[in-house]
């Protein structure tokens, strides 16, 4: 647990500030005090799934990668991320008639059959790299999505090779 000069040192905040915050806003007060602790928690966490992605055996080719990561597809909650195959299909569904109808049902198909885990892990690298392409303005080539992605590339890559 941070003590007050550790908290207001670590997050720039006058002592006075987080005296008038223990009354007014105990919930930010408690937060801040077990910053520590919280921060410990989320490195773990972030640790154990990237455990968890090398167990990972995908095998979605990059044009279904890149089609995901260029739709409109924005999961901000746990149940978006769960439904996000649904979701795809909803943007997409006046293509499921053209050319990108077969590429998009083999997307959903796959996208349906990962558990919540290996969706959290691949929406959170389409997330990661849709930030880096805004920033940096970074081509959306298969390197970089071998890169991001290789898990979920493996099953495919070795059916290509094979």
């Amino acid at each position: 647990m941070l003590s007050n000069r550790e908290i207001s040192q670590n997050f720039e905040v006058q002592i006075s500030t987080l005296y008038n915050w223990r009354k007014t806003k105990p919930r930010l007060y408690k937060y801040l005090q077990n910053a520590d602790y919280n921060f410990s928690m989320n490195k773990e966490i972030n640790v154990l799934l990237e455990r968890f992605a090398k167990e990972i055996h995908g095998d979605l080719t990059p044009a279904e990668i890149r089609t995901f990561i260029e739709s409109k597809v924005d999961a901000k909650t746990v149940d978006e991320i769960e439904e996000m195959h649904r979701i795809l299909l909803r943007l997409h569904h006046r293509d499921l008639v053209g050319e990108q109808a077969p590429l998009l049902f083999g997307l959903y198909e796959k996208i349906s059959k990962m558990n919540i885990i290996e969706k959290y892990i691949f929406y959170k690298r389409v997330f990661n790299l849709r930030v880096k392409r805004k920033e940096e303005g970074v081509d959306l080539d298969d390197a970089l999505i071998r890169e991001y992605f290789e898990e979920f590339l493996r099953g495919a890559q070795s059916k290509q090779e094979g």
